[in-house]
């Protein structure tokens, strides 16, 4: 008797669990408009550009949008909460030589704990995780630098296909990386 209720018992509570989540409402807390998501990541993108003395002349960033979905994805339960991920990547058109490499992540460590943010650093970048957002710093073996910008929880203001969002700014966005030879940073 009692293997048969836990056989019953077991795949019943899972299977009201799966529903139960599928269709418990997402909370209520208002997301961020766009213009506030992207002057604010516009900001961090020129305040580390500004950090750099010489400069590194920056190319253009790309923005793009990551909507967030709830549900089943792959079936037809998959549903977009409003709620989306604004993600913004920005090379340096300056290629830094190997023997310069780590001074950029301790300008940008510095930076960011000036800042008031918890800095992690590895050997050839340095991140800041929010509660809402991400700050990434690479240096690349080939020379190329780039910093990387999210939020989260910015008002999802794609159609329901999916398209439109915050896409601007060009999709090859690190073609130009590491092209421009500099006295400082490239010798």
């Amino acid at each position: 008797m009692k293997a048969t209720v836990w056989r019953m018992t077991v795949p019943g509570v899972l299977l009201a669990l799966l529903v139960g989540w599928y269709v418990w409402p997402e909370p209520e807390e208002p997301t961020m408009p766009v213009e506030q998501a992207q002057h604010r990541i516009e900001a961090e993108l020129a305040d580390v550009a500004g950090a750099f003395h010489p400069g590194l002349q920056w190319a253009e960033a790309r923005y793009e949008s990551d909507p967030d979905l709830t549900g089943l994805c792959g079936t037809s339960g998959c549903k977009k909460t409003g709620r989306a991920e604004m993600i913004a990547k920005q090379a340096a058109r300056v290629r830094i030589t190997s023997e310069r490499d780590q001074e950029p992540l301790d300008i940008v460590r510095a930076l960011w704990t000036a800042k008031g943010y918890s800095v992690d650093r590895n050997k050839g970048s340095v991140e800041v995780r929010g509660s809402d957002f991400t700050l990434w710093f690479v240096v690349g073996v080939n020379g190329c630098a780039e910093v990387r910008a999210t939020r989260t929880n910015v008002t999802d203001i794609s159609d329901d296909n999916w398209h439109g969002g915050f896409g601007q700014g060009p999709l090859d966005y690190a073609a130009q990386c590491a092209t421009v030879d500099d006295p400082y940073w490239s010798h």
